[in-house]
């Protein structure tokens, strides 16, 4: 008798199965992960799970190698991949959940300001945190008396949307520099705030972080983005690190708003001061302890991508935290093996957590 784990998925996503057209998610892995596990992957979206029903329309994989939409029993494990958060899909899940359903990566949309207060809040890991308030006119005036450099940008959002930047200058000058379509466009001001920067302040979703100093790869700053997921036994492992490199004079990083991806590799071979071993396992503890300490504040998570950068000395920093990682920077960067194992790691946590309920009977 088969075994099924359950991928929840966008409707574009599942649209785009017939035609092998699933934007960021890569079946093969899935299926590739499947064989490995024992367990069969099965397709579907969040409307065609049903509290009380136990069968579910989905997407599987025949023996001829087409998917063929059918339904299938409903899976006890499901890896959510897409964002639910209005009150009844909640109050769904959590009767799906009182029926046995065992999601992960439940909920994945975290305010940043959420994230950042609790990993903040924890002293080992402080020294590795950005300050961050919720900005306002008041804030940001504390944070520019603190901090020469400071970061403007959405408490929700992706892709680098509506950042904005502020450095000091000399004899009291500050600089703001935004995006505008595809330039960069820059306002000096001292001590009354232009009006660029008080429309943004009028918005409720804004936060004011200290701007980390990164270091830089042919001219550009570089973060990363580091995949963290629980593994086959249930722990916490990074299934790998990627560069995503800004264009040169530019602030940020986000491949959408035109910055590339480069291989770990890549990045230490312009800081030959530096160790790549002992970067990368800095990098990875830091992660490991990171989604372990969230792992206890927020509902169950074992998926995640957290943005990351270092210092020009390597000193690793948290910069914000993805829980649904589009996994594509990997491919980008020509990392399959990484791209592989970002799929692969929660198809065999999704097996370690159906094994758990099936001893518990």
């Amino acid at each position: 008798m088969k075994r099924y784990i359950g991928i929840m998925i966008g409707a574009a996503v599942f649209r785009g199965i017939p035609k092998g057209q699933t934007a960021f998610e890569h079946l093969p892995f899935y299926e590739e992960a499947g064989k490995k596990y024992g367990v069969t992957p099965c397709y579907f979206r969040f409307e065609d799970i049903t509290p009380g029903v136990r069968q579910v329309n989905a997407y599987v994989k025949n023996e001829q190698g087409t998917y063929i939409l059918q339904a299938v029993p409903r899976p006890d494990v499901i890896h959510n991949r897409v964002f639910k958060l209005k009150p009844a899909q909640r109050r769904k899940i959590k009767k799906l959940k009182k029926e046995g359903i065992i999601f992960f990566n439940e909920y994945n949309r975290y305010r940043k300001l959420k994230v950042n207060d609790i990993l903040f809040g924890d002293p080992l890991l402080r020294p590795h945190v950005p300050e961050t308030l919720r900005a306002d006119e008041k804030s940001v005036k504390l944070m520019m008396k603190k901090h020469d450099e400071l970061i403007l940008k959405p408490n929700s959002g992706t892709l680098g949307l509506g950042i904005v930047k502020l450095s000091k200058r000399s004899g009291g000058v500050w600089e703001l520099t935004l995006r505008e379509k595809d330039s960069l466009i820059s306002e000096c001001f001292s001590e009354t705030f232009p009006p660029r920067l008080k429309e943004l302040l009028s918005r409720k979703n804004v936060i004011v972080q200290q701007r980390i100093p990164l270091a830089k790869s042919r001219g550009g700053v570089f973060d990363m983005r580091v995949s963290v997921q629980k593994n086959r036994v249930g722990v916490w492992q990074v299934s790998g690190i990627v560069g995503k490199v800004a264009k040169k004079g530019w602030y940020m990083t986000n491949v959408a708003r035109g910055g590339s991806c480069r291989t770990f590799r890549e990045l230490m071979e312009d800081l030959p001061h530096l160790t790549p071993e002992g970067v990368y396992e800095n990098m990875e503890g830091l992660a490991i302890s990171a989604a372990g300490l969230l792992e206890k504040h927020l509902p169950p998570l074992a998926d995640l991508g957290f943005d990351m950068g270092i210092t020009e000395e390597g000193f690793p920093m948290f910069i914000e935290c993805n829980c649904r990682d589009l996994r594509y920077s990997f491919k980008n960067a020509g990392m399959m093996e990484e791209w592989k194992n970002t799929h692969v790691s929660p198809v065999g946590y999704a097996c370690h957590l159906l094994e758990a309920a099936e001893a518990r009977g």
